[in-house]
């Protein structure tokens, strides 16, 4: 026989690193610890427009949706900051006059002059762990009537896990946009196949690779560890494929919060996923560790000597008592449950095929984020771990030991981004995959406007005299010009718009001006029906 265990690797493989066992449901994928994990795609509010006191409110409800979970639960909300797609091709458009597609070129000229345009995402990942089947069997007895205890253990968990991630989905529904993360089915070959595509399973690619694709699933789906793996180089400076990978950790948080604190992120001119993980705790649990903080605060308030020797010197730790309020007003909370604490750790990953663009990257996030108010550091011997811990679904990689409530969480996770608009024109008038009606940069953001909500383009823009409201009301009017059969009508006083209109070979009407040669143009068609015969004609012109 021939000796093989010299040529098997004995070290983990990358694959035996995360946590991805089988999907065992529509958009629900079993860990490799029995945890049950779900997704969503999110959009909250317009940072950009936001009032402090709709910013508020949001932090205010997400605080109460988040503070019903407790031990098992664990939460990852995900920014990332992707490139934009580029201006809208000129085969896309169907300009009729050259004026007219001489001004969308001179946009897509300018708008590719500014290099790097990039819009954020915002993905919500949910993880389950149930509770070991010993210590739940007595409440199987308790709580269940008989047809249920004849279910097995793994099915209650699934249907307990899909009533929890329904309410979760509810409760969010309210308050930002959102959209769950599915299992697709696609025909293939006539019909007589079925390809299975996941999109939380693309998502976890995307996280581990930076690759955005669909990955095409087995017919039985499992092992995914091996599916959403790629090859892995630990160093000071990992590299996952070509890509070197960069770790920004967030460790040290300000004195106090407020709503999008961390909005400046969402700036950046860079690609980066920010992910902040949140591990909760039962009330009993957060406040049996805050306690045992309390007590580590009290002893520091009175010098050793004095404690040991029982003498009063007078000398007290001002900072200690401070740090034992604090906490004693943190276990109040807890016990109050209107807020839930839990493990959080936030980090920002950094892919690059350049190590010096990518250590140039890591510096200014590093000094962005350390410029609002947090401390920041560039992980190196800890780069593999946090970045494993950044991956949805690990519970146990990269645990940062402090306590935080989810008032707090509220305030730091991404809920705002700036709203880039639809990439596609939402009427459905239009042909299909028509482009926007126009696009521009803000910054490093790009902004594409649509004036439609389905068939409705109702408009209304105000400003001060003379600040390009005409201006504007112009170039709608040229850019709308880019669909196809596409008809203005504008009414106009002072004439804004006789330069357009001259420019791309359209009419224009002086209405109730003097008349030349003919009758004065006037819109009053009914004004003379003095006889029968008139307004036997009027009816049947409004009928018509």
């Amino acid at each position: 026989m021939v000796a093989l265990r010299s040529l098997r690797p004995s070290a983990p493989s990358f694959a035996e690193l995360v946590p991805y066992a089988g999907l065992v449901d529509n958009g629900i994928i079993l860990l490799k610890d029995g945890s049950l994990m779900a997704g969503w795609y999110f959009a909250g509010p317009d940072s950009e427009s936001a009032t402090d006191f709709e910013r508020n409110e949001l932090s205010r409800q997400i605080n109460t949706i988040l503070s019903r979970l407790g031990s098992g639960w664990m939460i990852q909300v995900e920014a990332v900051r992707i490139p934009t797609t580029d201006y809208p091709s000129a085969e896309r458009s169907h300009f009729p006059d050259a004026v007219t597609r001489m001004i969308d070129d001179e946009r897509r000229k300018h708008f590719e002059q500014e290099r790097g345009h990039f819009e954020s995402r915002h993905a919500l990942v949910l993880t389950y762990r149930p509770p070991e089947r010993r210590r739940s069997g007595v409440t199987r007895y308790i709580y269940s009537d008989t047809e249920s205890r004849t279910t097995t253990y793994a099915d209650t968990v699934l249907a307990s896990f899909r009533r929890s991630t329904r309410e979760i989905e509810q409760y969010l529904g309210n308050v930002i946009s959102i959209e769950r993360m599915r299992t697709r089915e696609v025909p293939e070959r006539d019909g007589t196949r079925i390809a299975r595509y996941d999109e939380l399973f693309q998502f976890i690619r995307f996280c581990i690779t930076g690759e955005n694709h669909p990955v095409r699933l087995p017919e039985i789906p499992m092992y995914l560890d091996w599916l959403a793996t790629a090859e892995l180089e630990h160093g000071l400076t990992p590299k996952v494929e070509n890509r070197f990978l960069g770790v920004i950790a967030i460790d040290g948080l300000p004195a106090e919060s407020w709503p999008g604190i961390l909005n400046s992120l969402d700036l950046l001119p860079l690609t980066y996923r920010w992910s902040s993980r949140f591990i909760f705790l039962d009330a009993e649990e957060a406040k049996q560790r805050l306690e045992r903080t309390r007590k580590k605060w009290q002893q520091k308030v009175r010098p050793f000597f004095d404690q040991l020797f029982q003498t009063q010197s007078r000398s007290v730790d001002q900072d200690a008592m401070a740090m034992v309020a604090e906490t004693e007003d943190a276990i109040a909370e807890a016990s109050s449950q209107l807020v839930a604490y839990g493990y959080y750790t936030p980090v920002i990953i950094l892919f690059d095929e350049s190590r010096e663009n990518l250590a140039d990257k890591a510096e200014s996030v590093r000094r962005l984020i350390q410029a609002e108010g947090f401390g920041a550091r560039i992980e190196t011997l800890n780069a593999t771990d946090a970045f494993l811990g950044s991956l949805p679904g690990n519970w146990y990689c990269n645990i940062r030991e402090p306590l935080i409530n989810t008032r707090n969480l509220s305030d730091l996770i991404p809920l705002n981004s700036v709203w880039s608009g639809s990439p596609l024109a939402p009427c459905p008038f239009y042909p299909p995959d028509a482009p926007p009606l126009t696009q521009v940069a803000s910054g490093s953001s790009p902004f594409r406007l649509n004036l439609h909500v389905d068939d409705v383009g109702h408009t209304l823009i105000f400003g001060p005299t003379s600040s390009g409201k005409s201006t504007l009301l112009a170039l709608i009017a040229a850019q709308f010009r880019r669909y196809r059969d596409a008809q203005v009508f504008a009414f106009d006083k002072g004439n804004s718009i006789l330069p357009l209109t001259l420019a791309v070979d359209g009419n224009h009407y002086e209405i109730g001006g003097e008349a030349g040669e003919g009758a004065r143009l006037a819109f009053c068609p009914l004004s003379d029906l003095s006889t029968d015969t008139d307004r036997a004609w009027a009816s049947e012109w409004i009928e018509t």
